[in-house]
């Protein structure tokens, strides 16, 4: 039977043309069994077809995961402590040969009170982590100091040399320069973002680093605000 069928697919096939739209013209013969052919051909046919426009979101997903230039992110594996490690180039700015960037996290949303609220929380959390960043070039790797800020009185923060283990003790709020990001392809007009940083160098030399972060405090909270590790230049106050 399956043969049959079969053969009779091939004969409505090697009657069907293509009209100049490029669509497809089976002549309807009296022989009753070209309709139901004809309605399995054209389903065979279209399930060939290229995916669907909804599979581009996942594609775009692993692009930025992908990425190994700053600005970057990385997703943050609920059940994985391990420590972090991103091998990645750090390009010049046009007005800047040894720009500012900061590690830390980031929180987006299109709802900009929600956001807001979830980064609230999130600065409370007491989240630590260790932070080790290194200069790498085929003879060796070096590694790189850097600095965090401490709250000096009430409304006060002043900047501090990060612990040569690299011991960041929480996050602050911190600004990524948002057209890098946008440029990126890692923002958009249609969504808001939150940022907060363990660590920033005010000044880093154009070239290839290897970062190794590792939450060592309260990580759940980094999960439930479904935050992302962040890699990013620091926003300049023009």
């Amino acid at each position: 039977m399956a043969t049959t069928t079969l053969g009779r697919m091939i004969q409505v096939l090697s009657t069907a043309t293509l009209t100049p739209s490029g669509r497809l013209r089976v002549p309807i013969a009296q022989d009753r069994v070209r309709l139901p052919l004809l309605a399995l051909v054209i389903g065979v046919i279209s399930a060939c077809g290229g995916p669907s426009h909804p599979a581009s979101t996942p594609i775009a997903k692993e692009k930025s995961e992908m990425r190994t230039v700053v600005p970057l992110v990385r997703d943050l594996a609920p059940h994985d402590a391990r420590p972090i490690e991103v091998e990645f180039d750090l390009p010049a700015q046009a007005d800047d040969a040894e720009p500012p960037i900061f590690i830390g996290v980031r929180l987006t949303g299109r709802d900009s009170t929600a956001v807001a609220e979830a980064g609230d929380r999130l600065e409370r959390a007491d989240v630590g982590a260790v932070v080790q960043l290194e200069w790498v070039e085929s003879s060796g790797s070096a590694k790189v100091g850097l600095e965090r800020s401490q709250r000096v009185g009430r409304d006060q923060e002043v900047p501090v040399a990060l612990a040569a283990d690299g011991v960041a003790p929480g996050l602050f709020a911190f600004d990524a320069d948002p057209m890098a990001l946008q440029e990126a392809g890692l923002s958009s007009a249609e969504t808001v973002s939150k940022e907060f940083a363990f660590a920033y160098s005010p000044s880093l030399p154009a070239g290839r680093y290897r970062l190794s972060l590792r939450i060592d405090r309260n990580r759940e909270a980094l999960i439930d605000a479904n935050a992302q590790l962040l890699i990013a230049y620091t926003w300049k106050a023009k």
